[in-house]
């Protein structure tokens, strides 16, 4: 089993580097064949020679460098797109989550094709807290998920996502909604996972702002139906036997 642990990176300069090298700590304690996958999110704080400097000492680490900001969402594109591995493992770049945890990811999917994670405690500003609720709520009326809520930790098949277009928007934070919905409607087989969060180790947060979190708000709204049609759509030519005309 070979598994990418995937994280894109803004402005994590005191950061990046411990959080890869415990990235392939991780990886060396499944026992497994693995790389780590740094997607530079545009960075302008030295993030980038960071992440080059580590992909020439180590070749299981690879990076892809964008040239200006595109959000959660849009590094996360470029993630699933670029990554290599049999098994996907998202997490963050900057320390909220233990990388060790991929073991026992690893462990849950035995039985399952996607493992998400849920946060056990949440050690964040109330308004944080107030805005990550708000999202879930909306999340689940638009994207009805078997799931208690997600964090931007999960494990997941590749070959789940091979098919799938994905039409989040950049610089938004949807593209998890909509890849878990998709996964769903293809019959998935979903667990959940109690995992600690922890403050950053150093930074600034981003993914609290009020313009990202509006901006998500309308696109989750945009997003809603036309990945509803696209599954509809891929399901009924699923269907239809083989040479048969389609529309």
């Amino acid at each position: 089993m070979r598994v990418t642990v995937a994280m894109g990176a803004f402005n994590e300069a005191p950061n990046v580097a411990i959080v890869v090298t415990d990235a392939l700590s991780a990886i060396a304690e499944t026992g497994g064949d693995g790389e780590v996958l740094v997607v530079d999110d545009g960075s302008t704080d030295g993030t980038s020679a960071i992440v080059d400097d580590l992909m020439a000492r180590d070749t299981r680490v690879r990076a892809v460098h964008h040239a200006t900001n595109r959000g959660f969402s849009g590094a996360m594109t470029t993630a699933l797109r670029e990554a290599r591995g049999d098994w996907i493992f998202l997490g963050p770049a900057d320390g909220q989550f233990d990388m060790h945890d991929l073991v026992r990811f690893l462990d849950e999917s035995a039985h399952a094709d996607i493992v998400v994670g849920v946060r056990a405690r949440r050690p964040e500003r109330m308004g944080r807290v107030v805005l990550s609720r708000a999202f879930h709520a909306i999340t689940k009326f638009l994207f009805p998920l078997p799931l208690e809520e997600f964090s931007s930790i999960f494990l997941f098949r590749r070959s789940l996502i091979d098919s799938m277009t994905i039409r989040s928007r950049p610089r938004t934070a949807t593209l998890l909604p909509e890849v878990l919905y998709r996964a769903k409607v293809r019959g998935a087989r979903f667990t959940q996972l109690r995992i600690e969060a922890r403050p950053r180790m150093a930074g600034e947060a981003k993914g609290g702002r009020i313009s990202v979190a509006v901006f998500t708000l309308l696109e989750l709204v945009r997003l809603a139906p036309l990945v509803r049609w696209d599954e509809m759509r891929s399901a009924r030519r699923a269907r239809v036997p083989a040479g048969s005309p389609q529309e």
